[in-house]
């Protein structure tokens, strides 16, 4: 599926506001899963975030 550039600028928009939430109610903290693993919320948040911003970069989007 391939996204236009209004959804990648939509997605990231609700990405950011999503990761401010999430770190002031410190539910970034906790683990992603019940399965002990050692990476967090904030690490799954940062990782959808960068790949939004890496395809945008790639394919000349502009993000504001």
């Amino acid at each position: 599926m391939a996204f236009n550039e209004m959804n990648i600028e939509d997605m990231l928009c609700d990405m950011y506001d999503i990761r401010r939430m999430a770190k002031f109610t410190t539910f970034d903290q906790s683990p992603k899963d019940s399965n002990g693993s050692i990476f967090t919320i904030k690490d799954c948040i940062d990782n959808v975030i960068e790949q939004l911003e890496d395809h945008a970069e790639r394919n000349n989007i502009e993000v504001t």
